[in-house]
């Protein structure tokens, strides 16, 4: 069943159509009758496409409106038509979406709701065997052998068929297979050595009358090919007060078909053999029993009731019970009359017995897990069983180590690293705020009285921000013994987390203004000093402080004083990262964190990244 926006959005566009074809069209259609290209483009591609369409079909029918061969009556069918439908479509639109106040919708209305594909149908030869021939209906005769020939052939007035030289046969009435048969004998008696292929090549136009509840009850030309189904289409299908259970074909005074429409939404059981004739009319009876099926079904609606139908039908109308009824063993029915209210649990094993009233309503309970996706993570490096594990909510950290086997020898869980997808995109979002807050900034102090910033300044700024890359790490603890001492601690896991566990290696990484940029052997006898003597010391060009990266990705900041580097003992680890930042020289009202910060945030990568990226 269509959504209540669905149908919504194919109102919207039938309208946008009709409105701008009927009042538009000197602007809207080119001098070669099309749309022009420009108001095309206009729309968005779900629109273009349906108005194309449209467009198309619509040319066709306006051809035949002004064409010169079409009679006058002819074309006041073809307006009678489109007025008939612009009347059902401005119903509908007015009418508004009642099935949202009601919150179910009739089952049935939308298979004719949208704006019909055709202003009338198409005259396309019906090929079937069991297709009745009659008058107005054309055939193309193709003859070779002795004489090559090609005749167009009408079943005449008094239901006849005229062979040019061969002879006349009364096809009337007859099914398209008897006909082929029929002219097959004739051929093949009275000319030897004359092959001949038949073809159905146009259908004869019928008129008929559609009454009752149906949109636009009136008399309709349409194909002689037609169903019951494909003329209730063109008259706008049922109306609010009509039946899908009960249309009936009459002929000639009497019914002699009729169509319950469920049979072919539900049950999909289409009788194409009843193909209307001129003189038939088309009843569809007033509507009956209207059951809400809702709950625990697979297509909850307003379903159709015949009288002395049960439950179980109307639970069968409904797709049957979905998966959410499961466990449940009986079903609601709210019944209603004329004094009081009254709700009636039915078991499952006695549906098939409760036949439903006027006013009932039936409720099927129904109980729905949210179904989402198992949780993942994955776990890298230097543990015994790496791979990617499932988990339940609540996991922990040292639980998903626990189950990858717990750590290999030479495991490096200092270094240890996880990435987070939340992380990672709070990191993009900062930038993107920094970058935007220092760049208004910037712009919004140049040429300001004794207000200077370099292009050089500018630039490198402008470049630090640009290129930021995002890691989306989070620091955490990776000590099982520890985390089991303090379990609060223990970081709960999110999906999609990545776990990376590296081997030790025993280097220290010396990045930035450095004289000689180097990755050293980690010694525990070295100090900060001795590493920055290592890399020749600091350039002119260095600010006067460092920031070292532990390997858990914890960042320090250390100023340069008259005693040295800050206060107290810098520890330095194998894996850690000590980067000597440029002085990008003084910007009045921009904070230097402004300016550090991404630079910090970039490099805040342990050993145990590196090793990831590498590997």
């Amino acid at each position: 069943m269509y959504t209540k926006e669905f149908l919504s959005t194919q109102y919207i566009y039938s309208a946008i159509f009709i409105v701008f074809f009927s009042i538009f069209s000197s602007n809207i259609f080119s001098q070669e009758g099309g749309m022009s290209d420009q108001f095309l483009e206009s729309l968005p591609d779900s629109v273009r496409g349906q108005m194309e369409d449209q467009n198309s079909q619509a040319d066709n029918e306006i051809e035949k409106l002004f064409r010169a061969d079409t009679s006058t009556k002819k074309n006041k069918e073809i307006l009678s038509t489109l007025s008939r439908q612009l009347e059902a479509l401005e119903e509908k639109m007015n009418q508004g979406d009642k099935s949202s106040m009601m919150g179910l919708q009739r089952f049935g209305d939308s298979f004719f709701s949208s704006i019909q594909s055709s202003f009338m149908p198409i005259n396309m030869p019906n090929l079937s065997s069991d297709y009745i021939v009659d008058v107005g209906d054309s055939f193309n005769l193709e003859l070779s052998g002795k004489s090559s020939d090609n005749h167009e052939l009408t079943v005449q007035r008094d239901g006849s068929l005229i062979i040019p030289k061969i002879g006349k046969l009364n096809v009337a009435g007859q099914s398209l297979i008897m006909v082929e048969s029929a002219v097959s004998n004739l051929i093949q008696t009275t000319s030897l050595g004359i092959t001949h292929f038949l073809s159905l090549s146009k259908l004869r136009d019928v008129q008929i009358l559609m009454l009752g509840g149906i949109e636009s009850p009136g008399i309709y030309t349409i194909s002689g090919g037609s169903s019951i189904l494909s003329a209730l289409n063109v008259a706008g299908g049922i109306a609010d007060n009509g039946s899908f259970r009960k249309i009936e074909l009459r002929r000639g005074g009497n019914v002699i078909h009729t169509v319950d429409l469920y049979d072919i939404f539900i049950f999909g059981k289409f009788d194409s053999t009843f193909t209307l004739r001129s003189g038939d009319s088309i009843f569809v009876s007033p509507s009956s029993l209207n059951i809400p099926v809702s709950g625990g079904v697979n297509n909850s609606a307003i379903y159709e009731a015949l009288p002395n139908q049960t439950i179980a039908e109307m639970i069968d109308f409904a797709g049957g019970f979905s998966e959410s009824f499961i466990g449940f063993n009986s079903v609601l029915v709210n019944r209603v009359d004329l004094n009081s209210t009254e709700i009636i649990k039915v078991p499952v094993d006695q549906i098939n017995e409760f036949k439903v009233l006027p006013r009932d309503s039936i409720q099927a309970p129904s109980f729905s897990n949210v179904k989402e996706p198992m949780q993942q993570v994955e776990i890298i490096g230097k543990v015994k069983r790496p791979g990617k594990y499932y988990f339940l909510q609540g996991e922990t950290l040292s639980s998903v180590i626990k189950r990858a086997g717990g750590y290999k020898a030479g495991a490096y869980i200092y270094g240890g690293a996880l990435f987070r997808t939340d992380a990672l995109e709070k990191e993009k979002l900062y930038a993107e705020i920094n970058y935007t807050d220092t760049l208004n900034y910037i712009v919004g102090n140049i040429g300001r009285p004794n207000t200077t910033i370099s292009t050089t300044a500018l630039e490198m700024i402008m470049e630090e921000l640009k290129s930021k890359q995002y890691s989306g790490r989070v620091i955490a603890n990776f000590n099982t013994e520890f985390l089991r001492s303090n379990p609060g601690m223990d970081l709960v896991l999110a999906d999609n987390d990545k776990i990376v566990i590296p081997e030790l290696e025993k280097v220290v990484y010396l990045f930035g203004e450095f004289k000689n940029p180097i990755n050293t052997t980690y010694s525990s006898d070295l100090s900060l000093k001795n590493y920055l003597r290592l890399a020749g010391g600091l350039k002119k060009t260095a600010n006067k402080e460092l920031i070292v990266i532990d390997p858990d990705g914890r960042s320090h900041v250390y100023s340069a004083g008259l005693m040295g580097w800050s206060r107290g003992s810098i520890d330095i680890y194998p894996g850690s990262i000590i980067y000597a930042p440029r002085d990008v020289g003084k910007l009045e009202g921009v904070m230097y964190a402004a300016t550090l910060s991404p630079i910090l945030s970039s490099l805040a990568l342990s050993l145990a990244s590196l090793n990831s990226i590498n590997n």
